[in-house]
């Protein structure tokens, strides 16, 4: 069930007992060091994993991570004295760590690690409604990567509804372009054909995640199939509102759209109203302009 796309949620601070310890972190209470952040706990993560692994370079660990080279350059960078760097996005934090423990699942990765790289995944996740502990839905680096391309993203997502896809569907929607990269995914083994009927192509990991930057841009790709002019078919809604709201009021907003898509997501995974009917539904709802941050209490407008 592919319905989501999501990233998911859900202190003694860490220490890397060795080398062969670097995902198996014991508790030692490193938060008295001066100026132990996001960032330095990430540089201490990523040194320890490199010097196991001699022959990785920043770069190719970049790749496998789905972090740019840039940002992994910078991160790798100590300040000079006196000097603060922002802290890497929270998708971008999620992605590194993800890999450096090899762990998909932020429930389980909030078991391996704590400190500041913990507090951040806690304070920016919270707010996804899905209990991991209940849930196949993984985040998949690889899959992170194919999906910069919106047509495989596309065509892969179309894979992942429990009914499948075809190569016609793939070819109506898609055209030419779209067989390419069709072909490119079973390729790579992503997409394959029903065992029980070679025309039903499906995607190899139908519970699957992005993370909360690559899923922004995806979204538009998904909006794009939004069709004013079908809405007497009766199977389309759109809504747009705004208006000057205190950080009470937007708590309440986030709570109902919560319910409203743990609803949608339960209907949606119920063998009974699954279909052949390729649908989708977006929640979205946002700051209109930049982001307060005097008094703000941090998750609250996210």
């Amino acid at each position: 069930m592919n319905a989501i796309t999501n990233s998911y949620f859900h202190q003694s601070i860490f220490y890397l007992h060795s080398l062969f310890g670097l995902l198996q972190i014991k508790n030692m209470n490193l938060s008295q060091q001066e100026n132990y952040s996001v960032n330095s706990q990430l540089r201490q993560l990523t040194e320890a994993y490199m010097a196991k692994h001699s022959g990785l370079t920043l770069n190719a660990l970049a790749v496998r991570c789905g972090v740019p080279a840039t940002t992994m350059r910078r991160l790798m960078q100590k300040c000079p004295a006196g000097e603060q760097r922002s802290e890497l996005a929270p998708h971008s934090v999620l992605s590194l760590v993800s890999y450096l423990f090899k762990e998909k699942k932020i429930s389980s990765l909030l078991k391996k690690i704590d400190g500041p790289v913990a507090e951040l995944l806690n304070r920016c996740f919270d707010q996804f409604i899905f209990d991991e502990e209940s849930s196949s839905h993984t985040l998949d680096s690889d899959l992170n990567n194919i999906f910069q391309d919106k047509t495989c993203y596309l065509i892969y997502k179309l894979a992942a509804n429990q009914c499948g896809t075809s190569t016609l569907e793939i070819k109506n929607i898609f055209g030419l372009l779209g067989l390419q990269k069709l072909s490119e995914l079973i390729d790579k083994n992503l997409i394959v054909a029903d065992k029980d009927n070679i025309n039903i192509l499906h995607a190899r990991e139908k519970n699957f995640s992005v993370d909360l930057g690559l899923a922004r841009d995806l979204t538009h790709s998904l909006v794009d199939f939004y069709k004013p002019r079908d809405v007497e078919a009766g199977f389309n809604l759109f809504y747009s509102l705004s208006e000057g709201m205190n950080e009470k009021g937007i708590k309440k907003i986030k709570e109902i759209e919560k319910d409203a898509v743990k609803k949608i997501y339960d209907l949606m995974s119920d063998k009974n109203y699954q279909g052949d009917i390729a649908y989708f539904a977006v929640v979205l709802s946002d700051v209109l302009g930049s982001t307060p941050t005097e008094n703000n209490n941090e998750g609250v407008l996210q």
